[in-house]
C-alpha cells in the first residue's frame, strides 16, 4: 500500500524540522562545525523533498481532474 504524496510531505516535513532542532543544539553546544553544517544541509533536503511532495498532490489532483472531464 502506497502512502499519500501529503503524508509523505507530512513526514518528511517532521524530519527536516527534527535535524534542525538537532542542528541548533549542536551549535549551542559545540558552535557551527562540520556536524552542524551537515545536519542543517540533510534538513535543507528534507524540506525540498517535503515540497515536491506536495506539488505532486497538486498535479495528481490536476490529472485526475482532467481525466474526469474526459470521461463525461
Amino acid at each position: 500500500m502506497r502512502a499519500s504524496p501529503i503524508t509523505m510531505a507530512l513526514l518528511y516535513f517532521s524530519i527536516g524540522v527534527l535535524l534542525v532542532f538537532f542542528a541548533i543544539q549542536n551549535v549551542n553546544t559545540a558552535g557551527w562545525n562540520f556536524w552542524s553544517y551537515l545536519i542543517v544541509s540533510f534538513a535543507a533536503i528534507d524540506f525540498m523533498i517535503a515540497y515536491r511532495f506536495y506539488r505532486l498532490r497538486k498535479v495528481i489532483k490536476q490529472l485526475q481532474k482532467t481525466n474526469k472531464k474526459k470521461k463525461d
